[in-house]
């Protein structure tokens, strides 16, 4: 009898200290963030680390029956997406998040929602919790009003980094304007340990030089691949394991000037 006893409270002390750490984990949170919408298809949001804007966040969503202490729901999402509002306030959109739900799968009408972002075993919370009533016309509004921001942001942040309109053709100084790539994440590196092992040597066997060598996905952007950035010229040189997709990382000089660049979105152009 005592040691089902026993049993029960490690089980009960463990779930607490559990839900504590949570809460109010040991150290200051490394990122910031909060939940910015939900509908009836999925909760969305931002997450980044001031301090470090290639530092991807992991969030995770815990979804509460309202009135329950235990979710009854967990989902993951990476803040990676690109979102235009963040520009202005962030002065990087590359900090979006967005993670599918299906409410018809969950019982009860009333939620609350709380995201944690998750880093080396500790939670920090993002924000506010979000309540989210299923079914409700608002809902369906929010869904609706979701969509349509969506495409009107996509469509802006194509106009801005081209400095055209849309039914504008895209021209640049001198004659290869070059072929639209989209918009890219593009963030700095150096030749420091820190940033790519201090190896001096690129992927392909050249030494790195500022103004000219970058890194990226080379099922993308295969070696010797040139392309215009602004009104700089660059020759993919080199690949990262980070550097997966619609990312790009630029070569500096200096760790500083590396740091310094943070993370910007650009449209980058592949020169002929």
């Amino acid at each position: 009898m005592k040691k089902s006893c026993w049993k029960q409270w490690s089980f009960t002390i463990v779930s607490l200290i559990t839900m504590l750490a949570m809460t109010f984990p040991s150290g200051a949170a490394p990122a910031r963030g909060k939940i910015t919408g939900v509908d009836s298809a999925a909760i969305s949001g931002w997450a980044w680390n001031p301090e470090d804007t290639n530092d991807v966040q992991q969030v995770e969503l815990h979804i509460f029956r309202s009135g329950e202490s235990e979710p009854v729901k967990y989902l993951h999402a990476t803040a990676d997406q690109y979102r235009e509002e963040l520009v202005a306030s962030l002065k990087d959109g590359w900090h979006g998040f967005s993670a599918k739900i299906d409410w018809s799968e969950l019982d009860g009408s009333e939620f609350k929602i709380k995201a944690y972002t998750v880093k080396n075993g500790e939670y920090y919370i993002l924000g506010e919790s979000v309540s989210y009533s299923k079914g409700s016309s608002q809902a369906a509004k929010t869904a609706k009003d979701t969509s349509k921001n969506a495409a009107k942001s996509k469509e802006k942040a194509s106009t801005k980094a081209s400095g055209t309109t849309a039914s504008e053709p895209v021209r640049a100084a001198g004659s290869d304007a070059g072929q639209s790539l989209g918009i890219f994440s593009i963030s700095g590196y150096c030749n420091c340990e820190k940033c790519s092992g201090g190896s001096g040597v690129t992927y392909s066997g050249k030494a790195p030089q500022a103004d000219h060598t970058i890194a990226a996905d080379l099922t993308i952007l295969p070696l010797g691949s040139r392309v215009r950035i602004g009104n700089t010229v660059y020759t993919v040189e080199d690949k990262g394991s980070a550097i997966q997709g619609h990312k790009l990382d630029i070569y500096y000089d200096s760790h500083e000037k590396a740091v310094s660049h943070g993370r910007t979105s650009q449209e980058v152009f592949l020169l002929r």
